[in-house]
């Protein structure tokens, strides 16, 4: 694995540039502004190209990634597709990020352009998972601590205190997971064969411990399926939460499953208020729109969706017959080759915590979070 973040300890050969604080000299104010975004910016290699996409200088860094030589061509070491994506850049004034490989790597090229110039900056992919997964970490300590707080708290008597800031450690936990799986993780999945009845009836148990009542209808005949059992488990209690969140006080939710071609089917319905056409529209990317407000908007549809494509399947939603809402999200039956090797995310739990407890503690009042 070749992950370049240090500056070379001796001058690179042909540069032409004594050293990795020379690249910034001369840089203008509107390029600096783009460098100092963010924190760790100087540790990844840069390059600054000029319209014709010739290197002008780049960090030794960039040059131990692209080619060494202090006057390049972009198009001797990137795709004709990345070159364009550059380019355009520098026609329209705007700032662009796109994916590619390098060395074996994926890397995500940043594109800063001013004054007739670009400046690229080029972030390894797997370092932005590490450090998601570092910050997902912390905020997981911190909602243990909270845990044990509120059991102490709970012990001494104070039980509403302890019941908030039990919801307010599960709420931490819940957009801790549902941020790590869409930004990436290093973890692969733990498949095994799963049976839908057992998957519903589990459901059916972790939502009456909190007082949710759902009718629960298991598939007749039973279906199994190849999938991992914590993730399809949160996957579904994601799509009850949204039922509960959406559907109003008097919503009645349906929880089922069923074999359809070679699929295993599992739904969840409500007969709440429905959803409008914007909602239909924008649920899986409201939550990256500016217009976004705290509460109205999060990121449980994409993440459920996100888990039904890791296992190869889908998620969809529709009006109901009768009003309401239908959710369906489809896992194929039969593992897929190669699948297995697939890297995800898996969530992780505080002891003696359950997916619907998670996922549940955003809509549900603080009274429920009480000792179990």
């Amino acid at each position: 694995m070749k992950i370049i973040t240090e500056p070379l300890e001796s001058p690179v050969p042909d540069t032409g540039i004594p050293g990795e604080d020379a690249f910034f000299e001369g840089l203008s104010p509107e390029l600096l502004s783009a460098v100092c975004r963010g924190l760790d910016a100087p540790m990844h290699p840069m390059a600054l190209v000029s319209e014709q996409l010739m290197v002008l200088r780049q960090t030794h860094s960039c040059g131990v990634l692209l080619a060494y030589g202090g006057f390049y061509s972009l198009q001797d070491v990137l795709t004709p597709s990345e070159c364009d994506a550059v380019q355009q850049s520098l026609r329209t004034g705007t700032e662009h990020s796109v994916p590619l490989v390098l060395a074996g790597e994926h890397w995500n090229m940043r594109i800063f352009p001013a004054d007739s110039q670009a400046l690229l900056v080029f972030q390894c992919e797997e370092q932005h998972q590490v450090g998601v997964s570092m910050a997902a970490a912390r905020m997981r300590e911190s909602a243990a601590r909270l845990m044990m707080r509120a059991d102490a708290l709970e012990s001494a008597g104070a039980k509403q205190d302890a019941c908030y800031i039990r919801r307010e450690a599960l709420r931490i936990l819940r957009q801790t997971n549902h941020a790590e799986l869409l930004s990436g993780s290093l973890e692969p999945m733990r498949r095994e064969e799963c049976s839908a009845a057992e998957l519903l009836a589990c459901a059916q148990e972790q939502l009456a411990r909190r007082g949710v009542q759902v009718t629960v209808q298991s598939p007749v005949p039973d279906c199994s399926l190849w999938a991992d059992r914590g993730l399809l488990l949160s996957a579904l209690m994601t799509l009850i939460s949204n039922s509960l969140r959406h559907g109003g006080g008097q919503v009645h939710i349906r929880l089922y499953a069923g074999a359809q071609g070679s699929s295993a089917v599992f739904g969840v319905d409500d007969d709440g208020v429905g959803l409008s056409a914007e909602a239909l529209a924008r649920m899986n990317s409201t939550w990256r729109q500016t217009d976004a407000t705290l509460g109205g908007w999060g990121l449980g549809i994409p993440y459920a969706r996100r888990i039904a494509e890791l296992h190869g399947g889908a998620l969809m939603f529709a009006p109901g017959p009768e009003g309401g809402c239908t959710a369906r999200l489809s896992i194929p039956m039969r593992q897929e080759v190669g699948l297995e090797a697939v890297s995800c995310y898996q969530p992780s739990l505080a002891p003696g915590v359950n997916a619907a407890d998670v996922e549940l503690s955003d809509v549900l009042d603080e009274a429920a979070f009480g000792r179990k």
